[in-house]
């Protein structure tokens, strides 16, 4: 099962062509939304949410974008993803905020017999 806390420990991160949904999905202009949870693009074309944990995170651990969730969250922390999966720096950043992906992880190294 998917861990619900793994967004507690990094921004979100919303796509550009996502926000006129996102926005109408919260009853709010495009400008309001972008205004209201967004910070700067970064350069792939997307936005940062402005606080960490993600803004849309809620206290039970659900999303406020619900189904309009983006991709890359209803994908994290991509372990059933294999090409994403080859980058070490996207490893070692999954292990270290998701107690899912660091046991994934601890469980390949005991396998694979991995040295310190």
């Amino acid at each position: 099962s998917r861990c619900r806390n793994c967004c507690k420990c990094y921004y979100g991160s919303i796509p550009s062509s996502d926000i006129n949904k996102d926005a109408s999905h919260l009853n709010m202009s495009p400008d309001e939304f972008v205004e209201l949870y967004l910070s700067e693009k970064e350069s792939e074309g997307n936005y940062w949410t402005k606080h960490k944990p993600c803004d849309f995170l809620q206290e039970d651990g659900s999303c406020k974008l619900g189904d309009y969730k983006p991709e890359n969250c209803k994908k994290y922390p991509y372990t059933d993803q294999p090409g994403h999966m080859h980058s070490l720096y996207s490893v070692s950043d999954a292990v270290s905020v998701c107690p899912i992906a660091f046991e994934i992880f601890e469980r390949l190294k005991v396998e694979y017999g991995f040295k310190k």
